[in-house]
């Protein structure tokens, strides 16, 4: 239940209800992945798993600060606020997007193939499967 609800804080649930297969860019996964500390070993799998540099490790640590400073943001927005920091939010997700593909290179798709095992995953144990 602790995992649902902080997939809901994170995500909102019309997030999550939309990105159950496929959480990238809209879902802050970096954040969860390299800033939250119940998320360490799932991102020390996804380092091995891509044989990821020190150098990549800090660039994706640096874009899941970002993720993160929009999210706290969002929190206590009006409307209008809300609205503006969407249109701000959808240009940080592609831009987020294309640096991780710039990133990563070849190793995108693996790292997109990974997420959503991933997100899957913790879908599963959100809803208590």
């Amino acid at each position: 239940m602790r995992r649902l609800l902080l997939l809901l804080t994170l995500c909102g649930p019309a997030a999550l209800a939309s990105t159950t297969s496929d959480p990238w860019p809209g879902v802050p996964v970096l954040t969860r992945l390299f800033v939250l500390p119940s998320s360490r070993a799932d991102s020390q799998r996804l380092i091995r798993a891509l044989d990821l540099t020190v150098a990549q490790v800090r660039e994706l640590q640096r874009l899941a600060g970002s993720e993160r400073a929009y999210a706290q943001a969002a929190r206590d927005l009006n409307t209008p606020a809300a609205r503006a920091l969407n249109v701000k939010l959808a240009a940080m997700n592609a831009e987020k997007d294309r640096k991780v593909r710039r990133l990563l290179g070849r190793d995108y798709d693996r790292f997109r193939s990974w997420v959503r095992t991933w997100w899957q995953s913790q879908v599963r144990q959100a809803q208590g499967g």
